[in-house]
């Protein structure tokens, strides 16, 4: 398991520190975005590297080469971790492509889960059990118990394809024994976010 994460679960004030300062960041980064951008999966996930490097050093993060990974979004203190963010329940994309006949693959006996896993959701004006952090182990004896074709679905549409963990896998990864959460209060408290250009303003009166 991740000692990084195992330490911000056992560790109060961190805990707390993410807990009252999380649901402000990714409000800042929706403000930012036109409603349904897909990229703000990414800006999300930039926030909670931030935490990271903050918290544990930036030493301590490694980011991969885009292309290099299939599943993994850092190496957090020695171990591939995917970061999984979406707004209320249900299940989450772990492939993408327009490849059908790839994702029947997958899902009749290619995939294997090869990473721990912190899954965030965001329920909005509400306080509720929101960050999960899934470890490998916990993955596997999921699959196992439900078998591929009820731990995944394929995830169809034009802008929505690929292969998602079911929602009826992601519950019971949430209720696993080993399985890590934390509950976060998503009432942001209201102030004024500066607008896109002021910080490249600052940029250019800081730049020599």
């Amino acid at each position: 398991m991740n000692p990084c994460l195992l330490d911000l679960f056992a560790s109060t004030d961190r805990m707390e520190k993410f807990q009252r300062n999380l649901p402000s960041a990714f409000d800042a980064v929706k403000q930012r975005l036109s409603k349904g951008n897909p990229a703000i999966g990414i800006l999300r996930e930039h926030v909670i590297l931030g935490f990271f490097a903050a918290e544990f050093g930036k030493q301590s993060i490694e980011i991969p080469e885009y292309g290099t990974q299939r599943q993994y979004d850092v190496v957090l203190c020695g171990h591939p971790l995917s970061i999984k963010t979406r707004t209320g329940d249900g299940g989450f994309k772990i492939l993408w492509t327009a490849d059908t006949e790839q994702v029947d693959r997958e899902i009749r006996g290619g995939f294997i889960p090869e990473h721990d896993i912190l899954l965030i959701n965001i329920y909005w004006g509400e306080e509720k059990n929101s960050v999960f952090y899934i470890p490998l182990v916990v993955q596997k004896f999921v699959l196992e118990q439900m078998g591929r074709a009820n731990y995944l679905s394929s995830a169809t549409g034009t802008n929505n394809r690929g292969i998602e963990v079911s929602r009826k896998a992601v519950t019971a990864l949430k209720a696993h024994r080993d399985t890590m959460s934390m509950s976060v209060n998503w009432k942001v408290q209201l102030f004024q976010y500066p607008k896109p250009w002021e910080e490249w303003q600052k940029f250019w009166l800081e730049s020599r």
